[in-house]
């Protein structure tokens, strides 16, 4: 039987076919979780193999990206997200799913749920940035091996990137962050436009290896007739880690 793989839905999100068109493509078998249903226990996040967290402007970005649908996350499926990390069930967030994880402390992952200790910032240019062909280079950080980027150490690809709030900011221990994308080059650069806002990281990964974002868009690439299909290999990867 194939994976079930949850894409994540909240009003104002608009990747979600994307995405689920992309764990289809890789071999899953993609449902919608629309928050309300979520809400009604008619689904549980616990139920899936893998989940997904869409790109969009999750109630508007209101109070900053991703930060409202963290705040509904957290507040109402508190323990159905701890079981998630015990089970360690893969979950990927792209753009907005990235601001949503970061904002819930499920990533970095080195807090406790509900104690972010990282955002995803301004862009340094102040505006939003919509780019049709940034490079990304993919890594698997010493000590940990991600599920969503497996056997893809130092490999590049050209991904989308739209967003205005990318720009990864940390405290002390963002030394210490599992990063498994950069922008431009194998070491990253905060160069604009090579960074389109200003952080040097693309993606990064929980200490588990489960949970990843990536502000660049993998979704978007899977089929060689829309720009390429580097990006289904991260679908790939996480399919392959719970078939």
């Amino acid at each position: 039987m194939k994976p079930r793989a949850l894409v994540l839905w909240f009003p104002g999100t608009n990747c979600h076919h994307e995405m689920m068109q992309a764990f289809e493509k890789a071999g899953a078998r993609a449902e919608l979780a629309l928050l309300n249903v979520l809400q009604q226990g008619k689904q549980k996040i616990t139920d899936a193999d893998l989940i997904g967290i869409p790109g969009g402007f999750s109630f508007g970005d209101h109070f900053g990206a991703g930060r409202v649908a963290a705040f509904e996350l957290v507040s109402r499926f508190r323990e159905q997200l701890l079981d998630v990390r015990l089970k360690k069930i893969p979950i990927i967030g792209v753009c907005n799913g990235f601001q949503i994880l970061a904002a819930t402390g499920l990533l970095p992952g080195s807090g406790e749920i509900d104690e972010p200790i990282a955002i995803l910032d301004l862009n340094l240019s102040a505006r939003f940035e919509h780019w049709g062909n940034t490079r990304m280079v993919l890594h698997e950080p010493v000590g940990v091996e991600c599920v969503w980027t497996s056997g893809m150490d130092g490999l590049p690809m050209r991904l989308p990137v739209a967003h205005g709030e990318g720009r990864l900011v940390g405290g002390k221990d963002s030394a210490h962050w599992k990063v498994v994308g950069t922008y431009g080059t194998d070491e990253g650069t905060a160069d604009y436009p090579a960074s389109p806002n200003g952080s040097p990281i693309a993606g990064i990964c929980d200490a588990s290896g489960t949970i990843a974002g990536f502000m660049p868009h993998p979704e978007r690439r899977i089929d060689d007739l829309h720009g390429g299909s580097l990006g289904l290999l991260i679908f790939q990867a996480g399919v392959a880690a719970v078939s």
